[in-house]
């Protein structure tokens, strides 16, 4: 595929994409509380075991708890299905006055066999990302297979830094995101991917609850990372990760184990700015009464350790 080609039909104008990029994310000694930005997943609601919650719920929702976006990476034919048109969807966003914080995804980047497929693919994700305004990629990756995942971790970071060189020259930022059956899991694992990929094109986007499950100590590796931080996914989690179910593990926010509070004080001595995307893969409440709970650890600990 023509790189110049693939890059120009994904890109918009300048003007609309001016900054951008984790480098502005992190800028020491000029945070300000009003530059962090909240948003929850669109996964609570519709991957929610006791029925089906239509999407203008979710949205409903997440304005009236005060948050400022949705992290919104649709399905095939999914907005039809729910009633809307991108359009009309990008008009009811503007109405609740939220934002589209980013979007999700993932593919067999070790493959070469699958390399069109990938490009294809994440043009499109692009493409979507620039109609609602967005600017970050949280990059899933691939799930693991066998036991030693450096081999395919090695034929991932070249995709990654291709993919992320395309993300930045059209305006936008990809970030890694470790998850539990995956082959970023444990913290070796973390550290091989973002040895090998380049800090120009490849952010980290911790997932907290996930970070904690595969054995890595959250505090340590967020402040290892904090020059590369782009985007997070807030998740809490407790006990003891039994390959591959991880629903039994998870917690609202302030429920499980994961130092909340020692995230914060990095956060805001590296001066991050961006959005803090609170990931509920699995609740034992219905969505709102999750939302709800971690919104209620979000106003009374979290946002104070950051003013």
């Amino acid at each position: 595929m023509d790189r110049r080609k693939f890059i120009k039909n994904v890109a918009v104008s300048s003007a609309l994409l001016a900054g951008g990029g984790f480098e502005s994310m992190c800028t020491v000694g000029r945070a300000k509380p009003e530059n962090i930005r909240w948003s929850m997943g669109w996964i609570l609601w519709r991957d929610f075991s006791g029925g089906s919650v239509p999407l203008a719920e979710a949205i409903r929702n997440i304005s009236e708890l005060g948050l400022d976006g949705i992290e919104f990476t649709p399905r095939k034919d999914e907005l039809a299905k729910h009633g809307f048109t991108r359009e009309s969807f990008r008009d009811l966003l503007a109405e609740k006055k939220l934002s589209v914080s980013g979007n999700y995804f993932s593919a067999r980047f070790y493959d070469p066999s699958k390399r069109e497929e990938v490009l294809t693919a994440f043009g499109n994700m692009l493409e979507n990302l620039q109609f609602y305004g967005a600017k970050q990629v949280i990059i899933g990756p691939p799930g693991r297979v066998g036991d030693d995942m450096s081999e395919m971790i090695r034929g991932t970071a070249p995709v990654l830094n291709e993919l992320g060189k395309i993300a930045k020259d059209a305006g936008l930022q990809i970030g890694l995101h470790p998850h539990v059956n995956t082959i970023v899991e444990t913290p070796g694992e973390i550290d091989l991917i973002m040895e090998l990929t380049d800090p120009r094109f490849v952010a980290m986007v911790p997932d907290t609850g996930h970070i904690r499950l595969g054995g890595g100590n959250v505090v340590e590796i967020v402040r290892k990372y904090r020059d590369r931080l782009s985007y997070f996914h807030l998740k809490d989690s407790a006990g003891k990760f039994n390959r591959p179910d991880f629903g039994a593990n998870l917690r609202e926010l302030g429920k499980g184990e994961v130092d909340f509070p020692g995230i914060m004080e990095i956060l805001k001595q590296v001066g991050y700015t961006g959005w803090l995307n609170v990931e509920q893969d699995h609740t034992f409440m219905t969505p709102l009464e999750s939302a709800t709970e971690s919104m209620k650890y979000i106003n009374s600990t979290l946002k104070p350790l950051y003013t």
